[in-house]
């Protein structure tokens, strides 16, 4: 009785970190390869229902269709985008895990058909859910260009053309006696 109640309360789940982590740099390479087709309802796919999404310079994006509507701007005409997962690690317990990485937007003017690179790092958060599929729960991602630069003040207002005449008039004035 003792060695079964010491083996039942020693055995530990098995460590699937590593097979986790492989399972979700998979997936975000297939989530990758479905926005660069510019496919709006295949890369929203990839969030739990409960998804959050932190984009750059807006609001946080807390529901389906804020999700949506950040997506349907980034996959338009004229725009590509690519990401490439640097890190992805999975908790010991096999719920949580995470992937870090660059991406790179590239969008056309249509107007002078220049390009304009936009290079930047993301994070990502991933929830298995309770099908024990994989789903990104936390998006996070920001360009790696500097802020722009804060508005300049207005120019100080020069004096009067009558007090500057006055002024020089009186330093002449002065110099000659």
């Amino acid at each position: 009785f003792t060695a079964l109640t010491i083996s039942s309360c020693s055995s530990v789940a098995p460590d699937n970190r590593a097979k986790d982590a492989a399972a979700l740099q998979d997936l975000d390479t297939k989530w990758a390869a479905t926005a660069a087709k510019n496919d709006l309802n295949g890369t929203v796919a990839f969030y739990s229902d409960d998804a959050v999404v932190l984009p750059p310079n807006a609001p946080m994006a807390a529901d389906k269709k804020s999700i949506r509507d950040i997506w349907n701007s980034m996959l338009s005409p004229g725009t590509s985008l690519s990401w490439t997962t640097t890190k992805a690690e999975a908790s010991r317990s096999g719920d949580l895990g995470y992937i870090y990485g660059t991406y790179t937007q590239t969008t056309k003017d249509p107007k002078t058909g220049a390009t304009v690179d936009e290079n930047g790092k993301f994070t990502e958060i991933w929830k298995k859910q309770a099908d024990g599929s994989w789903k990104c729960a936390v998006d996070i991602f920001n360009t790696d260009a500097p802020p722009a630069p804060a508005p300049q003040p207005p120019a100080p207002a020069h004096k009067s053309t009558k007090s500057h005449h006055a002024a020089t008039h009186h330093r002449h004035h002065r110099s000659t006696h």
